[in-house]
C-alpha cells in the first residue's frame, strides 16, 4: 500500500485544465491556456499526470498528447465510451480495450503508466474481468500497471478483493477514507494506495488565505501521508496560480505507480 516513509509523489490532476465538461458539451474550452498550465507543472518538476477520456470530453487527453514531453508519464482511465452521444460507461473486457485504445491516440502514445478502471459503480464491480485487463495490457503493452478507482471504498473493494491484481494501484477519494475503519485498510493492504480529492475539489483552500496556502497544502499532504501511507497524491489545480501553490520539491518529482508491471501483476493463468 506504499508504505514508505518517503514523502508520496504528488500527481497533477487535469480534471479542469482543459474545460469542463458537463455532460452535453464542453464549456470554457481553452486549448492555449492548457498547454500554458502544462509547460507551467513540467517547469515546477511534476512528472507524472492523471487524465480521463471523460475531461473535457477527450479534451484533457489530447492536450497531454500535444504539450507532454515522452519522459513524463500518464495515467488514465477506462470503462468510459465518449464516442457515444452521452459517455457510456462500458466495464466489458472489449470495452475496457476500446476505451484504452481511444485513450492512446488521444494521448499520442502507443502506452499509458497506469489505466485505471474509472469508478465502477458497486453493483457492477462483481462483474469486471480485472485480470484479463492485466493480461490484455501485458501482452499489448499499452499499460505498465492497471488499477481501479472507487467512489465507496468500503462498498467497493470487498467485491474488487481477490479480482484485481495483487500490487495493482487503488485510487480513493480523501473524503471517503476513515482512518477508524480498519476493515477497509486491511483490504487495501495487498494494493498500492492513491489518494485523491485532498480538498475536497478545491472549497477546502477557498477560505485560506493565498499566503498560508503553500503551508495549508502542505500540512494536509503529511496528514495523509501520516495515516495512509499512500504511494502518491492527485492534486487538482483548476489554473496556473493554483498549480503554485504546491510547489513540487524534490520528492515529488519521481515517476509515480511504475512498478509492478501488468504481467507481474496479473492472476490467473
Amino acid at each position: 500500500m506504499g508504505m514508505t516513509e518517503e514523502q508520496p509523489a504528488v500527481v497533477v490532476g487535469t480534471m479542469r485544465c482543459s474545460g469542463s465538461f458537463n455532460g452535453l458539451m464542453v464549456l470554457g474550452r481553452d486549448p492555449e491556456d492548457a498547454r500554458a498550465f502544462i509547460e507551467r507543472a513540467l517547469a515546477q518538476g511534476f512528472a507524472t499526470f492523471d487524465t480521463s477520456p471523460i475531461y473535457a470530453r477527450g479534451g484533457a487527453e489530447e492536450d497531454l498528447g500535444t504539450h507532454l514531453p515522452r519522459e513524463a508519464a500518464v495515467w488514465t482511465k477506462v470503462g468510459v465510451d465518449i464516442t457515444t452521444p452521452l459517455p457510456t460507461l462500458d466495464y466489458s473486457l472489449d470495452g475496457l480495450a476500446k476505451s484504452l485504445q481511444g485513450s492512446l491516440g488521444r494521448l499520442r502514445r502507443d502506452r499509458v503508466d497506469v489505466a485505471f478502471v474509472h469508478n465502477p459503480e458497486p453493483t457492477r464491480v462483481s462483474d469486471i474481468d480485472f485480470a484479463g485487463f492485466a493480461r490484455h495490457c501485458a501482452r499489448t503493452g499499452q499499460a505498465d500497471v492497471i488499477g481501479v478507482s472507487v467512489l465507496l471504498p468500503e462498498v467497493s473493494l470487498p467485491q474488487i478483493v481477490g479480482k484485481l491484481p495483487a500490487g495493482s494501484l487503488v485510487m480513493c477519494e480523501a473524503d471517503q477514507l476513515d482512518p477508524e475503519d480498519t476493515r477497509t485498510l486491511k483490504l487495501l493492504a495487498d494494493y498500492r494506495l492513491v489518494v485523491r480529492s485532498l480538498f475536497s475539489g478545491g472549497s477546502r483552500l477557498h477560505d485560506v488565505s493565498p499566503d498560508a496556502r503553500e503551508e495549508s497544502i502542505a500540512v494536509r499532504i503529511a496528514e495523509i501521508r501520516e495515516t495512509y501511507a499512500p504511494e502518491a497524491v492527485v492534486i487538482g489545480p483548476r489554473t496556473g496560480e493554483q498549480l503554485d501553490d504546491y510547489r513540487a520539491g524534490p520528492a515529488w518529482t519521481a515517476v509515480a505507480g511504475k512498478q509492478p508491471s501488468a504481467e507481474e501483476t496479473h492472476v490467473g493463468a
